[in-house]
């Protein structure tokens, strides 16, 4: 089968969306398909995929779709949340009903990545075939504690928390931040926050950083890394006692499957998908507030350091659920059904 993928420009598709973008078509590669990125117009393909919105080229390449008798999926990657249509709304709403909306209900499917996003999706899209499929695992990284610390600097006494995402507001990371600060007196004292991640809202940066150093006293130490791109991002995760992500909104947050792929337990919220699968004490969940998140801290902390029993149990368990090899014939089922 001969597939064609359309990718967001490069500012829409760095991070969590360009990995899942590039395994899901490597993995479709492996299957025997043909995969085509962002190809000109010329070989026709079979289906044409489309990962995100608000592309330039989106209009013309679905006219094109049409005028072929090409059939079209398109995958929000929660650019249809409601969170994040109220974010900039002024602009997206009227592009929306004026260009966007007329070609999104010409896809044969749109396509979510949980049962969450494609609820949602089904009562701003009534008329649209809504499916759902996961994303995968992008890398093989498997659990390396002892060995990723060592390479870090990390002390074995240490009690490493990260938070690996956009610095923008929409991850909450003041919410983490002021959850620590709460917590004073009453966490280990070799504990370190490690925040990595670009400043893509520098004004909202700015204020968490105004905020940890003004609450230097009541926070454990906080390390500011930056961007972190591909395989450097592994030991991070390989070697943190918790991985932390308190957002107001994810269609799916990969970067909570790559934590538990290499076996550390993941803080995040009940507005991402994980909520049922990691719980029963596989995650800590809570709600995107300063006091949840409190509280999910505090379970953590109670709960202690995992064994790498612990550890290599959930990781076997993300690369039961989400590995490619398992969700990528069913990708090529959905597009042989259209």
């Amino acid at each position: 089968m001969v597939i064609h993928f359309h990718e967001p420009p490069p500012a829409q598709k760095a991070g969590g969306l360009d990995a899942a973008i590039s395994s899901l078509g490597a993995a479709l590669e492996s299957a025997g398909h043909q995969v085509a990125l962002n190809p000109p117009r010329g070989i026709r393909p079979h289906v044409v995929h489309f990962h995100g919105l608000w592309q330039p080229a989106f209009p013309t390449i679905a006219r094109n779709c049409v005028k072929d008798g090409v059939p079209f999926v398109v995958s929000p990657h929660g650019m249809l949340e409601p969170w994040a249509i109220r974010h900039k709304r002024w602009k997206k709403l009227p592009y929306w009903h004026l260009v966007e909306k007329r070609w999104v209900n010409r896809a044969a499917c749109i396509l979510a990545t949980a049962d969450t996003e494609a609820s949602r999706l089904r009562r701003f899209l009534p008329a649209n075939r809504i499916s759902a499929l996961p994303l995968g695992l992008t890398g093989s990284a498997r659990p390396d504690y002892s060995a990723a610390r060592t390479a870090l600097g990390w002390g074995g006494d240490e009690t490493v928390l990260l938070f690996l995402s956009r610095i923008h507001e929409k991850k909450g990371l003041d919410l983490l931040l002021g959850a620590l600060a709460d917590l004073h007196g009453t966490i280990p004292p070799r504990t370190r926050l490690i925040i990595v991640g670009p400043e893509e809202q520098p004004g909202y940066a700015a204020k968490c950083r105004a905020f940890a150093e003004n609450n230097a006293a009541l926070l454990p130490r906080v390390e500011w890394h930056g961007a972190v791109w591909g395989g450097k991002r592994w030991p991070l995760l390989q070697g943190a006692d918790l991985f932390c992500l308190p957002t107001h909104s994810e269609n799916f947050g990969l970067v909570v499957l790559e934590a538990c792929q290499v076996g550390t337990p993941a803080l995040t919220t009940t507005e991402t998908p994980w909520a049922g699968p990691l719980g029963g004490g596989r995650g800590f969940i809570c709600e995107p507030l300063r006091a949840s998140v409190r509280s999910a801290l505090v379970s953590f902390f109670q709960a202690g350091h995992r064994s790498p029993a612990d550890r290599d149990a959930l990781s076997a368990w993300a690369v039961g659920e989400y590995d490619w090899s398992l969700l990528a014939p069913r990708y090529a089922e959905l597009y042989a059904s259209l």
